[in-house]
């Protein structure tokens, strides 16, 4: 059975998020494996849910994800949010700064 979660961009910070339903209440971490999974013909919740926080400008652009349980939790089905989900495929220019005062 495939599963899905709901994923976006949060508007402030622009880090990519997963939805998280608890008891009704909806909130979004940037941990994939916290994001609250359901078979692909049971997310209309999480449709709503997801559609009310874009409304609310909360996140930007939401949509469901195909993943898979595995033994440390939830996995992105795709190499796209594979990428999406761990950051960058490259060490960005702060980055590089920050190494440079930490080795002088």
């Amino acid at each position: 059975m495939a599963l899905q979660v709901y994923t976006a961009s949060l508007l402030k910070e622009g880090l990519v998020a997963y939805l998280c339903l608890d008891n009704g209440h909806a909130f979004w971490t940037t941990d994939l494996r916290k994001a609250t999974a359901r078979a692909a013909d049971d997310i209309e919740a999480l449709k709503i849910a997801a559609e009310q926080a874009e409304q609310d400008n909360i996140v930007i652009a939401p949509y469901a994800m195909d993943v898979i349980e595995t033994a440390e939790g939830l996995a992105a089905t795709t190499r796209r949010e594979e990428i999406r989900a761990s950051g960058p495929t490259f060490v960005l220019p702060h980055d590089n700064i920050r190494a440079a005062r930490k080795a002088a």
